[in-house]
């Protein structure tokens, strides 16, 4: 009787992680069209659909290290930086240096951007690294809190 019940578990052990193995690769790519729906929300300068990314009660932190708490906090700045020096910016994501799923519903993520086109410094590309904590509410991920960092010239 020890040898069925033992080897029911190491079969139900053996099911669980393939089945979390498989719930990776979809919340990893689930995590990857946030990013992809960040980026298409600034292209078209849409503050709304930029802080629907955000958990409602996020926070996060600029490259100047302005702090905003909440989504609505994180949509009136955007509104406000895309209505004036962000107006004309175009924002692209380099790569998804990386993702790790802490629990089934929390993650970080390190993402590797760039921005053009920012009326205060005419003619010059700015590239980032952004850290973002997300978690997953009702089956969809969204940021709960994450920080910009500009990179100088020749950090990879």
């Amino acid at each position: 009787m020890k040898k069925i019940t033992l080897l029911t578990l190491l079969l139900f052990t053996c099911y669980v992680v393939n089945a979390q193995r498989l719930d990776t690769t979809k919340e990893i790519t689930a995590i990857k069209q946030l990013v992809q729906r960040y980026e298409d929300a600034w292209n078209r300068h849409d503050p709304q659909g930029l802080a629907e990314n955000y958990d409602t009660d996020a926070t996060w932190v600029n490259w100047f290290g302005s702090y905003y708490k909440g989504r609505e906090d994180i949509r009136h700045h955007y509104q406000i930086v895309h209505e004036s020096y962000f107006r004309h910016t175009q924002y692209y994501t380099r790569e998804v240096e990386d993702i790790t799923l802490l629990k089934p519903d929390i993650a970080i993520a390190h993402v590797r951007t760039g921005l053009s086109g920012d009326a205060r410094y005419p003619g010059q590309v700015f590239e980032f690294r952004r850290m973002i904590v997300l978690n997953k509410r009702q089956g969809k991920w969204l940021i709960k809190a994450g920080q910009n960092a500009k990179l100088d010239q020749g950090i990879k």
